[in-house]
């Protein structure tokens, strides 16, 4: 995985997901977080979908 430095404050930033569920299915978005001052930047967001017994996978970003 690659070493990525907060812009604001040169503090090297932690790798990150989370989800959010919902009536079509799931997204999860994977992003850079600094600790100490809270800096995001956005690395990828996965939609998750459920169509009849098959399931889609979208890459968003």
């Amino acid at each position: 995985m690659k070493e990525v430095l907060c812009p604001k404050c040169g503090i090297r930033m932690e790798f990150m997901a989370e989800t959010e569920s919902n009536n079509e299915g799931r997204e999860v978005r994977y992003f850079y977080r600094c600790p100490a001052c809270g800096t995001r930047i956005s690395e990828s967001t996965l939609k998750i979908l459920r169509r009849d017994s098959s399931v889609i996978i979208k890459v968003l970003q």
